[in-house]
């Protein structure tokens, strides 16, 4: 194992180049577009054994993947924000196929009006399409979860996204461990799965009557549900390899903490900051880190909850005329009355440690008992 200083685009194009990927089919958008032109210049250079199929819209790269992914290639794309809204229909298609597609998604706000900086509301939006959610808050962990995701998608036969905000995470450069032969053992399992016979043309997704729809629907809501207990599985193996673990949320701070904060993506990053400034202050706080939110984490959350007087929820997406997704599904997944949801950092607006910790203060203290909008600590 080696350290690089990588960006959390190159980590991924260095775990794809690593991962035996036999497709790559992805449109260039910003700021995903350094890991498409990554990956390329790796197959250009006879690094990667891999097929680039390069197409004419973001539609068109998940389509390319799905026929590459039913006909037995393990494959790969990635995109963000409008991209990924322009996938919304095939994504439905890809879950429903069961195929193992794994994608990295650059979180961008969603416009109008443009923009090109982080926010998670894109693929936030993209939770009901049946993919399962990972949310990376360094380059270290982009590079380790696109491991993980290929393993999972082809354990569970479920597609994987693989979330990283926009710049803060996709172009920071930080030191990353990189995998030598070490890795092999473990990428190298490829599951045996139903495959289309190009020789036996069949017809897919043809037309169910209601007696026929809803079962598919529940034996698919079973299969994603699954990759809880598979996801801890896989990361016993990787933490075997690699020392370093993943699990569906991450905790850091006291234990019987008074007030948590939880976070995800780079806003978690911030958010250790502002632990360990407030535990400075004799505030006993914790972070809960949701990693992975497709399945929603639910059993996990409640006993990271356990003997907290208050919750705040940093969200860098919003549900408009709702608020904060993240802490609407805590709600309501876990039916608790102790949680203040804080939208903040939309299309890229700083948040600092000192917003956090202030609004910490203010949560445990009962001065903000509804949710807030955080315009740039103002």
């Amino acid at each position: 194992m080696k350290r690089l200083v990588l960006g959390g685009n190159d980590a991924v194009a260095y775990a794809v180049k690593q991962s035996h990927v036999d497709v790559v089919s992805a449109y260039p958008i910003t700021p995903q577009t350094s890991i498409i032109e990554k990956i390329a210049s790796f197959i250009a250079n006879g690094e990667m054994r891999t097929r680039f199929i390069k197409v004419e819209s973001e539609h068109s790269a998940m389509a390319a993947a799905i026929g590459a992914s039913a006909t037995g290639g393990r494959v790969f794309t990635a995109t963000s924000s409008q991209g990924l809204l322009y996938m919304h229909e095939v994504l439905h298609w890809a879950a429903g196929a069961s195929l193992p597609i794994v994608m990295a998604n650059a979180n961008r706000a969603v416009a109008p009006p443009w923009s090109i900086w982080a926010e998670q509301t894109d693929s936030l939006s993209q939770r009901d399409t049946g993919w399962i959610q990972f949310y990376a808050s360094n380059s270290q962990e982009t590079y380790d979860l696109l491991f993980l995701s290929f393993r999972l998608a082809e354990r569970v036969k479920n597609p994987v996204m693989v979330c990283m905000d926009g710049f803060l995470v996709t172009h920071t450069k930080e030191p990353v461990a990189v995998f030598g032969d070490e890795i092999e053992e473990f990428i190298s399992v490829k599951e045996t799965r139903p495959l289309l016979d190009v020789e036996k043309p069949e017809a897919i997704g043809a037309l169910a009557f209601p007696q026929d729809y809803m079962p598919v629907k529940i034996e698919q809501h079973k299969r994603i549900s699954s990759a809880l207990a598979e996801f801890k599985t896989l990361s016993d193996q990787f933490e075997r390899i690699s020392s370093r673990r993943y699990d569906p949320i991450y905790t850091y701070g006291e234990e019987n903490a008074d007030i948590v904060i939880v976070a995800m993506g780079s806003n978690a990053e911030t958010a250790h900051l502002a632990i360990d400034l407030l535990n400075k202050e004799g505030i006993k706080a914790k972070l809960v880190k949701i990693v992975m939110f497709r399945p929603f984490p639910k059993d996990e959350l409640i006993k990271a909850f356990e003997g907290a007087k208050k919750i705040a929820v940093f969200d860098r997406n919003i549900s408009m005329g709702k608020g904060g997704i993240t802490k609407d599904e805590i709600v309501g997944a876990l039916g608790i009355n102790n949680v203040v949801g804080i939208v903040c950092g939309l299309g890229g607006v700083d948040v600092t440690e000192n917003d956090m910790v202030k609004v910490a203060k203010d949560v445990l203290d009962g001065k903000i008992q509804e949710d807030m909008i955080l315009w740039g600590g103002r």
